[in-house]
This record gives C-alpha cells, sequence and structure tokens, in this order.
C-alpha cells in the first residue's frame, strides 16, 4: 500500500505543477472542481489502461509518451499564452472544454507506461486507480489554491504567468523530471 501511495503522489506532482499555473490565471470554484476532476478521471484512466494493456509495451512507450505528453503539454501552453497576450478577459476560458482535456490527457499520457509497468506487479487495479484519481484530484485542488494565491501576486498578468509556468512544466516533463 505504501509504494501504490507513493505512485500516486509521484504520478500527480505534473497535475499539481499545471494546477498551479492553471489557478494563477484565476479560476472560479466550478472551473477548479471541474480541472480537479478531469486530472483526476485521467490519472484513474490512463495507469488504468495500461495495467489491463499489459507489460509488452512498458518500456518503449514509457519515453514516447513522456515526449509525447509534454510536447502536447507545450502546445497547449503556448495556445494559452497566445490567447492571454491577445485575448484580454477571454484568457481564463483556455480551461473549459476540449483544451482542460487535451491538458489532462497530456499530463496523464506518461501514466499510461506507469500503468504498463504495474501490471507486472499485478497490484489490485481498483484500488491502484481509484488511490491514483483521488490523489490527483486532491492535488489538483491544493494547487489550484496554491495557484490562485500566487495570480493574486500577479495581478493582471496572471495569465501569462500560468501559461509560462506550464510550458516550463512541459519541459520538465520532457527532462524527465515529472
Amino acid at each position: 500500500m505504501v509504494a501504490l501511495l507513493i505512485v500516486a503522489v509521484a504520478l500527480g506532482l505534473n497535475n499539481f505543477g499545471a494546477a498551479i499555473a492553471i489557478g494563477v490565471s484565476g479560476v472560479d470554484r466550478r472551473t477548479e472542481i471541474k480541472v480537479a476532476t478531469v486530472f483526476g478521471l485521467c490519472d484513474v484512466v490512463m495507469p488504468a489502461a495500461g495495467m489491463l494493456i499489459g507489460t509488452g509495451l512498458a518500456g518503449p512507450l514509457g519515453s514516447a509518451a513522456r515526449w509525447a505528453g509534454a510536447g502536447i503539454l507545450f502546445a497547449t501552453a503556448v495556445w494559452g499564452l497566445i490567447e492571454a497576450l491577445h485575448g484580454g478577459d477571454d484568457a481564463p476560458t483556455v480551461w473549459h472544454g476540449w483544451r482542460l482535456l487535451v491538458s489532462g490527457a497530456a499530463l496523464s499520457l506518461d501514466d499510461l507506461a506507469v500503468g504498463l509497468a504495474l501490471g507486472t506487479v499485478r497490484f489490485n487495479i481498483v484500488l491502484a486507480v481509484t488511490l491514483f484519481g483521488a490523489m490527483s484530484f486532491i492535488m489538483s485542488i491544493i494547487g489550484l489554491q496554491l495557484g490562485a494565491k500566487l495570480g493574486k501576486a500577479a495581478g493582471e498578468h496572471g495569465e501569462v504567468v500560468g501559461a509560462i509556468v506550464l510550458i516550463g512544466i512541459s519541459g520538465a516533463m520532457a527532462a524527465g523530471w515529472l
């Protein structure tokens, strides 16, 4: 159980960082719940899919998933930066609809490879993915609230700061730090 908890925290770290960046741009309570739910569900679906598929692809997919997730998150962050610089009041809407889903999936793409690796250990899949999703949800809420506090300090530039932080997180993902 301790091992699963450690893995759950590790899987939630990139969502925590992204949630801080999103929170900086300013989100209301409804959006906060929506972001945390999407991130949490992605951290259920991706590792579950990996655990169900098996371990044969774990090695080759691990590196590719990290790079693909980082690239997709980078593109989403750049889009958000462009909107923040040119969109004015529309910038916070970047965390609704397809952009939120793409960001959640990109952040969790490497979790698919983790699930593949966990498939060899034969953890209880329901317990594992429930823990992963719950931890991701909690870490996302904490990150969003921390980001909101940082966003108040950033003032009207919060959306730009948030997008830049997401670009940094995509770099950290590509480097394998998250």
